[in-house]
């Protein structure tokens, strides 16, 4: 029997029959038999390495199922798989290596890799595979390119790969890459990034190891389907994030509904949120990638020196790499600078954002992220509701996973009179970034979407969530300033005035209401402002 470790794995018997397992830990179990001198290894050896997050009678378990599938696949040499309670054995087998070394240098020194595609979601694992692949090139005496040999590429774009694991067939499969490629086109719409794999597309065999690695594998569970993702370095084989699902197979909207939106932005916000840490974006043209993601940490702040910190970074960026996305983030930093009220030249801020809206929408190409920021500025600064509404709609359309496109939609749907429908994407953008850093943005905009129905019990609680996370927020203080005073809580409101005056030192009741720019237009229209503010002297 032979078995092919070099390249796209495989197993066949000695008519040549394919008998390669389908899954990727049956495949590995075979791998690393075939890695031993007596092709044995201990079935805790194996269960620690590939089932290394379970407990050991679950491993064992799993370990047996494994088995039972190689047993399967060998069909009539199932023979040849030995196992007893201590050990498991195969017998009767040659591999590459052994049967044309030279082939097989041939084959790793083109570019091709050892266990290819063999992609497992455990540390142990990968820890083996890593140190194995060295010992079999150390004894091919090949030279395969790392980081660490490849020359930077002249260009921003990083390799993001889409590799799928063992999925189930029909609906299952179905979710697995529909999963897989709608995270890949999310990070797509904020960094400079090169996506392949996706739709099941081949992967080159010659792509340096380098960039992000996306893995998706799942199972059809009890009328589920049950997916695991992880982000991992190609680099540095370190997981970067994963997360799993489980999602009713009788749902119509598998993708669109439910748990996957909000692991779908998580994802993408994880891979952007990791770029400051690769080494492949410390230098060169990728470091624009980086330079985003350290920005948008230091918009969130809203303090008034990160804000203008934050500016340069994309300035930095955009010399380095030019894009839509880096204008319309500046656009998004001009309006925290006027809501927050950071900066004195409110009529250089106005300009700015008209001038990088329009350079965004010029290079665009239509990104969804860029068409959100945007619309949402009209909204927001220029005070055009209608423009919003159509670049909001279009970006929601075409990227439903993207929390910037909901919070778009909600402001304009509010701005133009229909806060019903506003709320409900408000707050679905708030589910999709809960589990991210800046969720306290989206549901400051539930916030502002419940005080315009004049649902306050909700605006009160839209806007605490968005203080807690974010105490120097100064926009959710100003509304829970007013809300408190309405709901009677006398001392939340003056411990919010404290924390207000903090960052504000020169707010009053008077320029609140009458300064004509003051960004609380929506806090004057509900009167509450003249309702309860003479409360505030008795704070």
């Amino acid at each position: 029997m032979f078995i092919r470790l070099v390249g796209v794995f495989e197993v066949r018997d000695d008519l040549g029959r394919d008998c390669t397992p389908r899954g990727a830990k049956a495949r590995a179990i075979l791998a690393m038999l075939c890695q031993t001198p007596d092709r044995r290894r201990a079935r805790r050896w194996l269960e620690a390495r590939l089932w290394s997050d379970r407990g050991a009678e679950q491993a064992s378990g799993s370990l047996r199922q494994a088995l039972m599938e190689i047993r399967k696949a060998l069909g009539a040499e199932a023979d040849r798989l030995e196992a007893d309670r201590d050990s498991v054995r195969i017998s009767g087998v040659v591999t590459d290596l052994e049967q044309d070394r030279d082939a097989a240098a041939q084959a790793l020194q083109s570019g091709r890799e050892f266990l290819e595609g063999i992609d497992i979601i455990d540390q142990a694992f990968e820890d083996w595979l890593r140190e194995e692949t060295a010992r079999v090139e150390s004894q091919m005496g090949t030279i395969r390119p790392t980081l660490a040999r490849v020359p930077m590429a002249h260009t921003a774009r990083l390799p993001f790969v889409i590799r799928l694991g063992r999925l189930p067939e029909g609906l299952g499969s179905f979710v697995g890459m529909a999963l897989a490629d709608a995270i890949g086109r999310l990070v797509s719409e904020f960094a400079h990034i090169d996506l392949y794999g996706s739709g099941g597309m081949p992967i080159p065999v010659d792509l340096p190891r380098e960039g992000m690695a996306l893995h998706v594998e799942g199972a059809e569970i009890q009328d589920r389907v049950h997916v695991l993702i992880s982000l991992s370095s190609i680099a540095s084989g370190q997981i970067i994030w994963n997360q799993r699902a489980a999602v009713p197979a009788a749902d119509t909207d598998l993708i669109g509904a439910g748990d996957l939106p909000p692991l779908v932005y998580q994802a993408a916000d994880a891979a952007l949120s990791y770029f400051p840490r690769m080494q492949e974006c410390a230098e060169g043209p990728r470091r624009a990638n980086a330079l985003i993601a350290r920005s948008l940490t230091e918009m969130f702040s809203y303090d008034g020196a990160r804000l203008r910190a934050a500016d340069q970074l994309l300035i930095e960026a955009g010399e380095i790499a030019s894009s839509a996305r880096i204008y319309a983030w500046r656009c998004l930093v001009r309006q925290i600078m006027i809501v927050e009220r950071t900066e004195t030249d409110y009529t250089r801020l106005i300009a700015e954002t008209d001038e990088y809206s329009r350079k965004a929408l010029e290079l665009s190409k239509a990104n969804p992220l860029v068409l959100s920021l945007v619309g949402l500025s009209r909204v927001i600064v220029d005070e055009n509701p209608e423009a919003g509404s159509v670049l909001a709609r279009d970006a929601l359309e075409m990227s439903p996973h993207n929390a910037h496109c909901h919070l778009a939609q909600a402001i304009a749907l509010s701005r133009t009179g229909d806060n019903v429908a506003a709320l409900d994407v408000a707050r679905r953008g708030a589910e999709i970034a809960a589990r991210t850093a800046h969720v306290h943005w989206w549901e400051a905009a539930s916030g502002l979407v419940a005080l315009r129905s004049e649902q306050y019990a909700a605006a009160i609680a839209h806007y605490e969530a968005a203080h807690y996370r974010a105490p120097s927020f100064r926009a959710a203080m100003r509304h829970l300033l007013f809300l408190y005073l309405w709901a009677g809580k006398r001392d939340k409101a003056a411990v919010v005035l404290k924390g207000l005056l903090r960052v504000e030192p020169d707010f009053t009741l008077d320029r609140i209401m009458h300064e004509p720019n003051y960004p609380a237009v929506s806090l004057r229209r509900s009167g509450l402002m003249t309702r309860f503010g003479d409360q505030l002297k008795d704070l």
